[in-house]
């Protein structure tokens, strides 16, 4: 439906009256057309384009190695150049060609390697992808380039290992926190804030300490990040805290009792009593600052918890703690959705470990209900009482 069918249904349903409707009309008709190139142009630069990589794909090996490089490098400013006259101009799509120029930026960089037979392990490759990614998410603000910074800093992560450094692994901690902290929109911060989480898992390979509770620590060391963000950022990374956290406890829960090997020993015990100590602190650090995350404290137990072959303790406080957050949350009105995956997660867990050979699934989830429905119940009564009805 254009525009002057549009108003003219307005008019008949008395929405607008007839002076409105021509300046609104008019002003519409004195708006430039969008510039469209014909389809025959579209599908012959398609054709042309798929002409000249073919030549060179066929010729590759005849090439001379700095001709490579400089041929790569050379459609990559094409690309970007395309790119800009595509948005002076108003035609195709800028974001497109930006994102095949940045691709071709990588692949100058893969091909220099290759030529010049430079190291591809451990390489620079992943580092400028990442960087490049980042001022390109800096300058022109899109969702595409968040994505692939997330993707090139994950695989900085990864080249990491085996051998890892403290200079580079400090390096990526400033430019993944700069990321975080300058970043304006929820995928962005997301992103950089799980990068910062996974750095946290390299530890293992930095730090000549072997334990199992390094990501606990990471989660408690990026606490401190809440008492410098805005209110807004503090309400986008809120679930991730307490995402973190339930996966955490489910995979120690899981491990823990489905292995006979123990992931702890009588040696840890000073450090999963330093964890315990840590999470009170996060506790009263959350209950006079930020309340809501208060339940991430609950994953420093989980040293102290670890020395039980059975597993029992784990399954316990994980249990009691998706029913508390779900009872709580609705009391207060909250989502439930995370509290409600994390139960159900929790439940999975606990009857594969415990019940899978010796209670049938069905039995098992409906004790789950009968359960569920009995804590319900008695909140609804305590809740009446304190309201002052009689039940």
């Amino acid at each position: 439906m254009n525009t002057e069918e549009k108003l003219k249904r307005w008019q008949q349903e008395g929405l607008l009256d007839q002076d409105t409707a021509e300046q609104i009309l008019a002003f519409e008709k004195r708006q430039p057309a969008p510039k469209k190139l014909p389809l025959l142009l579209i599908i012959g630069l398609i054709f042309f384009s798929l002409a000249i990589f073919s030549f060179i794909a066929a010729n590759w090996q005849a090439i001379p190695d700095l001709a490579k490089v400089l041929l790569m490098l050379a459609l990559m400013w094409i690309f970007y150049s395309i790119a800009y006259f595509s948005e002076k101009k108003d035609f195709g799509s800028p974001l497109l060609f930006r994102v095949v120029g940045l691709a071709m930026f990588g692949a100058t960089l893969l091909v220099a390697a290759q030529t010049f037979h430079f190291p591809l392990a451990n390489s620079v490759l992943p580092w400028a992808m990442f960087l490049a990614a980042l001022a390109h998410h800096f300058y022109w603000r899109d969702l595409i380039y968040s994505i692939i910074g997330f993707f090139f800093g994950a695989s900085v992560l990864m080249s990491f290992l085996p051998d890892i450094g403290w200079l580079e692994w400090g390096i990526f901690i400033v430019i993944t926190l700069a990321w975080f902290y300058f970043s304006k929109s929820f995928a962005p911060v997301a992103f950089s804030w799980i990068l910062l989480f996974a750095s946290g898992f390299m530890l293992w390979g930095l730090v000549d300490y072997n334990s199992s509770l390094w990501p606990i620590w990471t989660l408690f060391a990026l606490v401190p990040l809440l008492l410098i963000v805005p209110e807004k950022k503090y309400q986008m990374i809120r679930p991730l805290y307490l995402l973190a956290a339930g996966m955490l406890l489910v995979a120690y829960l899981a491990v823990r009792g489905q292995t006979f090997i123990s992931i702890i020993d009588a040696s840890h015990m000073p450090e999963a009593i330093a964890l315990a100590i840590t999470g009170i602190g996060v506790l009263i650090l959350s209950f006079f600052k930020f309340r809501s995350i208060m339940w991430i404290a609950v994953a420093g137990s989980i040293g102290l918890l670890l020395f039980d072959e059975t597993a029992i303790g784990l399954a316990v406080v994980a249990e009691l703690s998706a029913l508390a957050y779900l009872i709580i949350a609705q009391r207060q009105n909250e989502a439930l959705g995370l509290g409600f995956v994390y139960f159900i997660v929790v439940q999975f867990v606990i009857y594969i470990i415990y019940a899978w050979e010796r209670l049938d699934m069905s039995l098992f989830f409906l004790i789950g209900a009968l359960l569920l429905f009995l804590l319900s119940a008695v909140a609804w009564w305590i809740n009446r009482r304190k309201e002052g009805v009689k039940p």
